[in-house]
C-alpha cells in the first residue's frame, strides 16, 4: 500500500473512533448528566452510581468511605475527628461551604498579628501569673484587743479587721499536656507565703490626758479594765501580729467543647486538689506587774490541709480575633486534716493566768469553691497576655481568728467550722509551642 493510501486509511479510522466516543458521551449526558466518581461506589454501565449497593469498605487510617466522598474524616477507631476551629487570614466573612478555607469569622479583625487558634478553643502549654489576694472574714467575730485607759469612752486599739484585707502578692504556674484529641492533662501550683500584718501600740505615744502617760493600756480579756488581770492590764506595749500562707496544687483532666458558633468554646474539668492554709496570730503584752515590768504572750496557731476531688469547667467568648473573655468555676469536697495549738505565757505573779500549751488535731469534711473571669489577648503567634479577677472560698476550717475567746484568755476549746475567702487580681503570660 502506497503512502497516500495508508494515511487516508488511518485518518478514517481515527475519525470513526472519535465519533463513537462523542456518541457515547452524548448518551450518558442525555440519561442524567455527568456523575462525579465516588471511589467507594461502583459505576453502572449507564454511568450512574448504584445507590442501593452498600459502600465498599475503606481503610480507617485513610478516612474510609466518608473521606473518599469528601464528607468527614475518621480516626483509627472509626470515630469522626473534630478539627479545632482555626483562623484564616484573608478568609471572607460567613459560615458554611460557601466560604472555603476556614469558618470565616464575620467579625474577623486581626488583633495583634496573624496567628493560629485565635477564635476557637483556648489552647496554651504554659501559663505564669502574678496574683494579688486579700483574705476576708477571718476575724469577723473579733473586735479590739485593747483600749487606752479603762474609761467607757476611751479609744479602742488593735482591731485585726482594720489591718486584714490588704492585697498580698503570690504566684501561679500552670502547664498543660495533650493526651488525646481535645483532651489535656493540666497541673497547677499557686503559692502565697506572706499574708499578714503587724501592729504595735505604746502607751506613752497614744495617751493624751494627761499626755505621754505610761502603763495606761487595758485588755479586752479583762472587759477593758473592768476586771483587771495582772500581766494584761496596766500595759505599756500591746502588739498583734498575724502571719499566714496559702498554697494550692491541682492535677486535672480537661475535655474541650465547642459551641454551635466557634466563637464560644470551653472545657470540662475533673481532678484532684490539695489546699494548705496555715495561720499564726500572736498577742504580746508588756505590762506593769507588782512594781515591775513583765511580759505576757498569747498565740493561736492553725494548720488546715485539704485533700479531695473537684469538678468544674470554663467557657470562652471570642470578642474579636485574638481577644477573648473567659469565665471559670470549680468546686470540690475535701478531707480537712487540721491541727491547732493554743499557747499562753504569763507572769508568775498576782492574778495572772497560768501558762498552758494545748494542741488538738483531727479530720473533717470540708468544701472549697473557686470562680473567676479572665481577659486574654494574643500578641504573637505563640504568646498571649492575660489578666483577671478570681475568688476562693474555703469552709469547715479551724482558724486562728475563729478560736479567740475575748471573754476568757485561757479558753483552749477548739472550733472547727470557720471559713475563709481569698479574692483578688492576677496577670501573666501564656505560651504555646
Amino acid at each position: 500500500m502506497n503512502l497516500p493510501v495508508s494515511i487516508a486509511v488511518r485518518t478514517a479510522w481515527v475519525a470513526a473512533f472519535s465519533a463513537t466516543l462523542l456518541l457515547n458521551a452524548h448518551r450518558i449526558w442525555a440519561e442524567g448528566g455527568y456523575v462525579q466518581p465516588r471511589f467507594s461506589q461502583p459505576i453502572s454501565q449507564t454511568g450512574r452510581a448504584q445507590q442501593a449497593m452498600p459502600p465498599l469498605p475503606g481503610a480507617l487510617l485513610a478516612g474510609g468511605p466518608a473521606a473518599a466522598q469528601g464528607n468527614q474524616f475518621m480516626d483509627a477507631g472509626g470515630n469522626s475527628i473534630v478539627m479545632p476551629a482555626n483562623y484564616c487570614q484573608g478568609c471572607p466573612g460567613g459560615y458554611g461551604p460557601a466560604y472555603p478555607g476556614g469558618y470565616g469569622d464575620p467579625m474577623g479583625i486581626d488583633f495583634g498579628g496573624c496567628g493560629t487558634e485565635q477564635c476557637g478553643p483556648h489552647y496554651f502549654d504554659i501559663s505564669v501569673d502574678a496574683v494579688f489576694f486579700a483574705a476576708e472574714e477571718l476575724f469577723d467575730n473579733l473586735g479590739n484587743f485593747g483600749a487606752i485607759t479603762a474609761a467607757a469612752s476611751a479609744p479602742r486599739i488593735l482591731n485585726p479587721n482594720d489591718s486584714a484585707g490588704d492585697f498580698e502578692p503570690g504566684w501561679r504556674i500552670m502547664g498543660r499536656y495533650d493526651i488525646g484529641a481535645l483532651a489535656v492533662l493540666e497541673a497547677t501550683y499557686m503559692g502565697m507565703y506572706d499574708i499578714g500584718f503587724s501592729n504595735r501600740v505604746v502607751s506613752t505615744q497614744v495617751t493624751t490626758s494627761p499626755p505621754d502617760t505610761p502603763f495606761q493600756l487595758v485588755s479586752v480579756f479583762s472587759n477593758f479594765g473592768q476586771d483587771p488581770i495582772d500581766g494584761l492590764d496596766q500595759g505599756e506595749v500591746y502588739a498583734l501580729r498575724y502571719e499566714s500562707d496559702l498554697q494550692s496544687t491541682e492535677i486535672s483532666y480537661r475535655r474541650y467543647w465547642v459551641g454551635k458558633n466557634p466563637r464560644v468554646s470551653g472545657t470540662w474539668l475533673a481532678g484532684a486538689r490539695y489546699l494548705r492554709m496555715t495561720e499564726s496570730l500572736v498577742h504580746n503584752v508588756e505590762a506593769f506587774v507588782l512594781g515591775v515590768t513583765d511580759f505576757s504572750m498569747r498565740s493561736w496557731n492553725s494548720e488546715n490541709d485539704l485533700v479531695g476531688f473537684q469538678f468544674g469547667g470554663d467557657g470562652n467568648i471570642c470578642l474579636r480575633q485574638g481577644l477573648r473573655i473567659q469565665g471559670e468555676a470549680k468546686a470540690g469536697i475535701y478531707n480537712n486534716r487540721f491541727k491547732f495549738r493554743h499557747v499562753g505565757e504569763f507572769p508568775a505573779a498576782g492574778n495572772a493566768p497560768a501558762d498552758f500549751d494545748v494542741s488538738v488535731e483531727g479530720n473533717q469534711v470540708a468544701f472549697a469553691a473557686e470562680w473567676g473571669v479572665t481577659l486574654i489577648a494574643d500578641i504573637l503567634p505563640s504568646w498571649s497576655v492575660r489578666a483577671g479577677y478570681q475568688a476562693l472560698y474555703l469552709n469547715s476550717l479551724a482558724t486562728a481568728g475563729g478560736n479567740v475567746d475575748e471573754t476568757n484568755i485561757s479558753n483552749t476549746a477548739l472550733l472547727t467550722q470557720s471559713h475563709a475567702i481569698y479574692h483578688g487580681f492576677h496577670s501573666g503570660i501564656e505560651w504555646i509551642w
